[in-house]
């Protein structure tokens, strides 16, 4: 099975949904008249209809504003919508959190980040406990946010599942100042879990000469770049083949030969032969 991504990186304008969501809508309509596309999915970074700004982060829950606006969206251009991530009021508990919009405009669900990055402030929100696989049309997704690409652990639960995803993305507002371990880690992801693994960031300056990366990709199971964007603004439109995944794992069965054990032993603790190291 074929399925066309688009996946949009784009700069937000802090604490300005308006302008946010005015910005995006106008480039979905110029990519989608001018380049003769058709997209199944459309993929958003984090946080981008208020920008990364986590000591607004409790003034930006946005009482389901985001989620109205992608739910248009998702109807008029009837494509799957994986929303990036928009702080959401989750019963009195704030979140960062990735909706998942289908084409006529009802919401699948929601995946709730669950690695806070504290260094910037955000551990102001909940953290969320779940990893989520999202099957939409016969793609399975398997979704984190952002600093959640440092865990490879998260994605080996994905692989543990009954059905592994096809698909591994990353929506983020990765800093420009680690551009280059956000590729790294993008294409280890995809290597260690024979899945396609996009990585998606904003660009654009954030405030006071603070950047987000940009520097988007999408690998292939082999760990192959189909497509690297820069610093500026600028989108990935391709092809996910269900099928390169299904003849990946079978001729390369890493994961069904993988032995899953509890490795942990003391620091300085002796095992036969060797040491640890």
């Amino acid at each position: 099975m074929k399925k066309n991504i688009l996946a949009l990186q784009i700069p937000s304008v802090i604490a300005n949904q308006e302008a946010n969501f005015k910005n995006l809508e106008q480039y979905i309509s110029e990519i989608l008249s001018n380049c003769n596309i058709s997209p199944d999915f459309l993929f958003l970074p984090e946080v981008w209809s208020n920008g990364w700004f986590p000591p607004c982060f409790c003034d930006f829950c946005d009482d389901n504003k985001t989620l109205d606006f992608l739910s248009g969206i998702a109807k008029k251009y009837s494509v799957n919508i994986f929303g990036g991530s928009y702080i959401r009021n989750d019963n009195g508990a704030l979140k960062n959190s990735l909706p998942v919009i289908l084409r006529n405009g009802d919401v699948l669900g929601f995946y709730d980040k669950i690695h806070l990055y504290t260094p910037d402030g955000e551990g102001v929100l909940s953290c969320g406990t779940s990893p989520c696989i999202f099957e939409v049309e016969g793609l399975r997704v398997g979704v984190s946010i952002c600093y959640d690409i440092r865990f490879p652990e998260l994605f080996r639960s994905y692989i543990n599942a009954v059905a592994p995803p096809h698909l591994l993305i990353n929506l983020s507002a990765w800093p420009k100042t680690r551009a280059e371990q956000y590729i790294q880690m993008a294409a280890s992801r995809a290597v260690e879990n024979q899945s396609y693994f996009l990585a998606l960031s904003q660009c654009g300056e954030i405030k006071d000469k603070i950047f987000n990366s940009g520097c988007s990709s999408l690998v292939d199971p082999m760990g192959h770049s189909l497509c690297a964007l820069g610093a500026d603004k600028g989108y990935i439109y391709a092809e996910i083949d269900t099928q390169v995944v299904d003849k990946t794992r079978a001729e390369f069965p890493n994961l069904k030969n993988r032995k899953v054990f509890d490795f942990g032993f003391s620091v300085n603790e002796h095992v036969s032969g060797g040491v640890k190291c």
